[in-house]
């Protein structure tokens, strides 16, 4: 299944989901302009492919959040977060338009963002998202940066895929 959302005028990011593909949810160059819009924009998306409340998703999220900033360096932050109405893991990898401020530890602002959703009675599968995810997101960064719409962020993202394989 591929659900596609045409990037117009900055308004709409492109949208790719495919739930054969690990990450299932991407979306490339997301417009947003703060790290509470980022979350509140990847919450709106996730929410719609899964069908969870994205207030849900958002408020679990931001009490994660709240804990320490889920920003790793080198651009890239991977928020997440179980949610108790999920069924199974969810990924969805994110560029953005324009790096933001996400308070992280080299200072540096975000461009390449991730949340990782767990459901409660899966958090192996929930850890082994966020190991997978954060190792492709480090390994592919370059060019997921690069990426310019949902194919060339799909082509990186894939490439991450059969290094781990």
């Amino acid at each position: 299944m591929c659900c596609r959302l045409t990037h117009r005028s900055g308004d709409t990011p492109d949208i790719m989901n495919d739930t054969t593909y690990m990450p299932a949810l991407l979306a490339c160059k997301l417009p947003a302009s703060s790290k509470k819009q980022v979350l509140q924009e990847l919450s709106d998306i996730a929410g719609a492919e899964t069908g969870v409340c994205q207030r849900a998703i958002l408020s679990a999220l931001v009490t994660r959040e709240k804990l320490g900033t889920t920003a790793v360096g080198n651009g890239i932050a991977m928020p997440h977060a179980t949610v108790d109405q999920l069924q199974q893991t969810t990924i969805l990898v994110a560029s953005l338009d324009q790096p933001v401020d996400f308070d992280s530890p080299d200072g540096r602002p975000v461009d390449i963002v991730s949340i990782v959703l767990g459901a409660p009675e899966s958090q192996g599968s929930y850890l082994g998202a966020i190991r997978f995810v954060t190792d492709s997101l480090n390994q592919n960064a370059d060019a997921i940066r690069g990426a310019q719409n949902i194919a060339q962020l799909e082509a990186a993202m894939a490439a991450s895929r059969e290094a781990a394989a």
